[in-house]
């Protein structure tokens, strides 16, 4: 991961990517997901590692997984 994240919402609803920071739990960014391939600007991210969770509109987590920033 470098200066953007590309992620594709194969749901035909919105969701919401959530980043948070690996150690202290602190969310760092949030953005909308439109349906379809969406594009998350992450350069102001220091480097490091962080969880991304998509959740839906009931807020339940629909995928989570931890990546690294170099």
């Amino acid at each position: 991961m470098n200066k953007k994240i590309f992620i594709t919402n194969r749901t035909d609803k919105k969701l919401l990517a959530r980043i948070s920071d690996k150690i202290t739990g602190s969310e760092v960014l949030k953005r909308v997901l439109s349906p379809g391939r969406n594009e998350i600007g992450v350069t102001h991210l220091s480097s490091g590692t962080y969880n991304i969770q998509l959740i839906d509109d009931n807020n339940d987590t629909y995928y989570h997984q931890k990546i690294v920033k170099s």
